[in-house]
């Protein structure tokens, strides 16, 4: 950090949070709004302020294990190098009214008529790496209650183990100040667990984290007794599993079980490697509770619009490109988009970097030939496309859709929400959709057609053919950007075209290319079976399938079901009659000056 405050052509802006985000790529209008230091740069770091100031308040830095004054620095490392004052700890800013600093000041570099501002910055690209926040265990099992000082979170021991935390690097025990004769380490406190308010997933740094801290536990006092209570240690690489192999040599014992803590420290647990019901309790000086991490994405979400994953991190665009958000020009990098250890996060921020540097040498961005386009004659302004699309790319304007081409992806959503037939997509037409479809049944007898998106489906039926799969001839493919893009009009019209089974084909729930995209495909098609099976046609002969690139197999598997489905030419016919009348359009009532 201290290189990036130096470096000419960054602009650090520390005490600054984004409100809002507008634009696209190459053209981003970021809001910040700047909080006070109240300090001016005048300040050269002589400490005569922080000598002065009476008053102290709790570190966050320091995990609350120790104080701090009014005007202080974040951290030993902090850049730029010069004070903050905490404006809601300092009795300037109450009735008070203190002035002792600026009496003290020799260069009059505290200003405390600044205020908070607001400032829109242009962007070509963005990086957001906010990082994560530790899991708190206050209330979880017991673990956090007041009534067990000498309990502390993985966070609280690395503060403790440092030269410039509360204890100068000394472990102590909280209680007594002495140090400990026995350490049990407590992991997944609030990972991988189902139960409302905790973590579901494994935060992934806890158990390497834990084997560090017992090496450096056992450096400082190689006598003391270490336990580390598990549920399956979770190492990655060669590295970490050596130090795993290298720690049990050095004396620490891994047992498979899950403690509970009781009065006086004293852990109750079974030892599953004696007797799975063989209650075991054992007392300990100190214990550690390898606490999750909970992701800290949803106001970067929100403030940047881009969509978040199931787990609350930021939802990659594909797994081909770890660091690209859907929208185009902003990435991500750390643990804001999955827990990750610090090689991860360098490796992502690389990549981000690399994804910008890409925007940064050309004045042009390449835009895909495929975007949605609006029809201002046919538009209504009603809004229904803008609140459908998931990219943000749809805003209206004097009653009318106006479609950012930068931040279109192409999916076709947008088309399948317009009533009044306004919106196209270039390249994949409604028109030249059923011209494939009318050549695909000039001979309906038969045929099987499946609308396969590009991404997954499609590449999972090219994967069948050159793998030398055999499935029926008569399967006809029609490919689409995104499952979405399949209107129930389409469908329709291929019954109208007389053929005997459709199935749409899209990825699976939560692999889609176009994020949640193919949740609308699977609501339509529902939608459309209860029609067909309303007038009395079959609604197996219309199927859904989730199939991804690498699923040649459950490709084939999908159309030979399809084909083993008997279809009557008397049924074939109705359907025939039912969908072939025209249906009635609705109408804009756009009025023309």
């Amino acid at each position: 950090m201290v290189d990036v405050g130096r470096h000419p052509k960054i602009e650090l802006l520390t005490m600054c949070e984004v409100i809002e985000t507008k634009g696209y790529v190459g053209n981003f209008e970021v809001t910040l709004r700047k909080h006070p230091r109240y300090i001016t740069d005048e300040c050269t770091f002589c400490g005569d302020c922080l000598q002065r100031c009476i008053v102290f308040t709790e570190d966050e830095f320091n995990v609350g294990r120790a104080l701090r004054k009014a005007i202080y620095t974040p951290f030993l490392q902090s850049v730029p190098r010069q004070y903050v004052i905490d404006d809601k700890a300092c009795i300037h800013f109450s009735e008070e009214g203190c002035q002792k600093c600026v009496e003290d000041c020799k260069k009059r570099a505290i200003d405390f008529s600044q205020t908070v501002e607001e400032e829109t910055i242009h962007l070509g690209a963005i990086i957001a790496a906010t990082g994560i926040k530790p899991f708190d265990p206050t209330g979880l099992y017991g673990y956090g209650d007041s009534r067990f000082p000498d309990v502390v979170t993985s966070m609280e021991l690395e503060r403790m183990m440092s030269p410039e935390g509360p204890t100068k690097g000394k472990i102590i025990r909280p209680s007594t100040g002495e140090a400990p004769r026995s350490v049990a380490f407590i992991q997944c406190v609030g990972s991988r667990s189902e139960k409302d308010g905790q973590l579901s997933y494994c935060s992934k740094l806890c158990c390497p984290n834990t084997i560090k801290n017992t090496f450096l536990l056992k450096e400082h006092f190689p006598e003391l007794e270490t336990y580390v209570f598990h549920n399956g240690i979770r190492t990655s690489g060669n590295r970490q599993e050596r130090m795993f192999r290298e720690a049990r040599k050095e004396g620490v014992v891994f047992v498979n079980s899950f403690p509970k803590i009781t009065e006086g420290h004293v852990l109750t647990f079974f030892n599953p490697l004696i007797d799975q019901q063989w209650l075991m309790r054992k007392e300990f000086d100190l214990i550690v509770l390898a606490v999750g991490i909970v992701p800290t994405a949803k106001e970067v979400s929100e403030t940047l619009g881009v969509p978040l994953g199931k787990r609350g991190f930021i939802k990659e665009d594909n797994q081909l490109s770890p660091s690209s958000t859907p929208t185009n020009g902003i990435y991500f990098a750390g643990a804001v988009g999955s827990p990750s250890d610090i090689k991860q996060c360098i490796e992502q921020a690389g990549n981000a970097a690399m994804q910008v540097s890409k925007h940064l040498q050309r004045d042009t961005a390449e835009l895909s030939p495929i975007i949605a386009k609006v029809d201002p004659e046919k538009c209504t302004g009603c809004g229904k496309c803008s609140k459908q699309c998931l990219f943000g790319a749809i805003r209206v304007e004097d009653k009318v859709a106006v479609i950012t081409e930068a931040a279109c992806r192409g999916c076709g959503n947008c088309l399948n929400s317009c009533e009044f037939e306004a919106v196209s997509i270039s390249n994949y037409s409604e028109e030249q959709l059923k011209a494939q479809l009318r050549a695909a049944l000039r001979d309906p007898e038969d045929k099987i057609i499946v609308f396969a998106c590009n991404w997954c489906s499609y590449a999972g039926a090219d994967f069948a053919g050159t793998s030398r799969l055999q499935y029926c001839p008569k399967t006809r493919i029609i490919k689409t950007m995104c499952s979405c893009r399949v209107s129930p009009d389409l469908i329709r019209y291929a019954f109208a075209l007389g053929a005997p089974k459709v199935i749409v084909s899209g990825c699976h729930p939560g692999d889609c290319h176009y994020l949640d995209n193919n949740m609308f495909t699977k609501k339509r098609v529902m939608k459309l079976k209860e029609e067909l099976g309303s007038r009395g046609i079959n609604p197996e002969r219309l199927m859904l399938e989730w199939v991804s690139a690498s699923e040649g197999q459950r490709f084939v598997k999908a159309v030979r079901k399809a084909e083993q489905l008997e279809v009557d030419e008397a049924e074939i016919e109705l359907s025939k009659m039912i969908f072939s009348q025209p249906k009635k359009k609705k109408s804009s009532k756009k009025k023309h000056d």
